[in-house]
């Protein structure tokens, strides 16, 4: 085949969109390389050499990126050549050069023939597709963020029960329902005037304790000036429908053009009810870990937090505080234990410590050690404090003649802002009344 022959059969093969083209004897690998002129759609002789494979080989080692190498070699050989195309087969691959210090994105085009001599061939061409690959590979990456954004947004949005896109300029809005919250009211809904229906349909479906901060919250200029503040703004109030309250959550937000807002409407009776639950548990538990399991009374733990909240208010100097503490301290305890045993000291204990509550029935009562209580007086108890005491004191001279029958000393002291510095001081007064009290019940 002469030269000419050649160029014509390399022409006819190939377009002239690629780079340069191998014209290779499959037999003895000697190459010719034609390099394309895109102007003038031509092409022109460039190097030649006696072992194309070869030079390839050296060609990936110097040229091919790293991560495309052994592929590019792989590929790019005799025998995988033969093995991958007939007469007239033609092959593909894709590969990255590194030009200019950037892998940049190759294909070569492999066709094998057999001209009329029997001369047997490969044509190789090379072409540069980076834009298209880099355009194929930002839209595949545009494509899966969209799937991604899509999969975000639907799983955001099923939050929601209702959603409502309104348009900052004209106030034109779209309403999605997504879960109907509103029973017989229907969401589905376009309209011009977001901030005029809105509150004309909140007054048929709000609570009316909650309406006013519903329609101050939804106002067109308030939200804008909020949502300069923090990204977004939250609103939690109660809807009435069929004559049930139904606890919701607002949430409006900037969409992304920031001309328009989104507002999410959401059920929340649910986390309210289970947040009310974990509360009540939280201060059913506070409330135990704060009473004496024998008595029922309050513990020496809760006398120490209360002591510790007012010597605050102590300590700030407020001095319009009127309390005062009344100490009291079991007789015979040790005697009924001895003779009688502890479940009927036990028992004993119970009977003081009921007869101490009943007295100061509007005031907390402490036991704040094995056979001592504290009583923390305020309000009607307060006013009434030297009565009650009088009242504890002869209830326990008529229980003295009573084996069994509650005997208590006691001594009380009350809050002198003028002179007390301290809980304790007060504490420390009314105990030593308390065993004053104490001797005379022994004497």
């Amino acid at each position: 085949m002469t030269h000419n022959e050649k160029f014509d059969t390399i022409a006819e093969a190939l377009l002239t969109d690629y780079s340069s083209v191998y014209y290779v004897d499959a037999v003895t690998n000697e190459y010719c390389q034609y390099l394309t002129d895109p102007e003038n759609h031509t092409l022109r002789p460039g190097n030649t050499g006696s072992d194309f494979f070869g030079d390839m080989k050296k060609f990936a080692d110097r040229m091919v990126y790293e991560d495309d190498r052994g592929a590019y070699k792989e590929k790019l050989n005799k025998d995988a050549m033969y093995s991958g195309a007939d007469n007239g087969g033609k092959q593909r691959f894709e590969y990255r050069v590194m030009l200019g210090g950037k892998p940049v994105w190759h294909t070569v085009r492999v066709i094998r023939g057999i001209s009329d001599d029997k001369e047997d061939y490969f044509v190789f061409g090379v072409i540069n597709i980076d834009s298209e690959v880099r355009e194929r590979t930002e839209k595949v990456r545009l494509l899966k963020e969209r799937e991604l954004y899509n999969c975000i947004a639907e799983s955001l949005a099923s939050n929601y029960d209702v959603i409502y896109y309104v348009d900052m300029e004209t106030n034109g809005y779209e309403g999605f329902t997504t879960n109907n919250i509103y029973g017989k009211f229907n969401v589905d809904e376009e309209g011009e005037n977001f901030f005029t229906v809105a509150p004309k349909n909140a007054s048929h479906i709000i609570h009316p304790l909650d309406y006013d901060k519903f329609v101050t919250t939804l106002d067109k200029d308030n939200i804008i000036a909020r949502l300069e503040l923090k990204k977004k703004l939250t609103l939690d109030y109660r809807m009435v429908i069929d004559g049930n309250t139904k606890f919701t959550r607002l949430t409006v937000m900037w969409a992304s053009d920031k001309k328009h807002i989104v507002i999410g409407v959401e059920n929340i009776d649910f986390e309210v009810q289970r947040e009310r639950e974990h509360l009540k548990a939280l201060n059913s538990e506070k409330e135990l870990a704060r009473r004496d399991d024998l008595t029922g009374t309050r513990n020496k733990t809760a006398y120490l937090e209360l002591s510790h909240s007012v010597q605050k208010l102590i300590d700030s100097g407020i001095n319009c505080l009127s309390f005062a503490l009344v100490v009291c301290d079991i007789n015979g305890l040790k005697q009924i234990n001895d003779s009688d045993g502890h479940h009927a000291g036990d028992e004993y204990i119970r009977s003081c410590a009921k007869l101490i509550c009943d007295i100061y029935s509007h005031s907390p009562v402490f036991r704040v050690g094995g056979d001592e209580f504290a009583v923390f007086i305020r309000g009607e108890d307060y006013d009434r404090r030297e009565r009650l005491l009088e009242q504890l004191r002869g209830e326990v001279l008529r229980n003295r003649s009573t084996h069994g029958k509650p005997v208590i000393a006691s001594g009380m002291s009350s809050f002198d802002p003028e002179a007390d510095k301290s809980v304790a001081e007060v504490f420390k007064r009314a105990d030593a009344v308390m065993y004053e009290n104490k001797r005379e019940l022994k004497s």
